[in-house]
């Protein structure tokens, strides 16, 4: 189940939770307490952000926590990697 989200710069964003077993992501139903991670897809631009839940987390998904976890929020690591040869690419250019 996933949700979509209007942030505050007003791009949409789609959510859904996961949780990790044997290193595969296993969808979660939103809020559910057994879910370890959140993540923030971007159907406009590509972007997948995500946030790792803490002991405290909330697991919510009331606009202002959202804004919140976003602000936490991290690329997946192969968009960062990609980003990194990008800004090479240029350096070397």
């Amino acid at each position: 189940m996933s949700k979509t989200f209007t942030d505050r710069n007003g791009c949409t964003w789609t959510l859904y939770d996961y949780r990790v077993v044997a290193d595969e992501k296993q969808k979660v139903p939103l809020n559910d307490s057994v879910a370890e991670c959140r993540a923030f897809e971007s159907p406009e631009n590509g972007t997948v952000l995500v946030y790792t839940f803490g002991q405290l987390s909330y697991r919510t998904t009331e606009p202002n926590v959202l804004e919140g976890q976003m602000l936490f929020a991290k690329p997946i690591r192969h968009q960062r990697a990609r980003s990194a040869e990008a800004t090479t690419e240029r350096m070397q250019a």
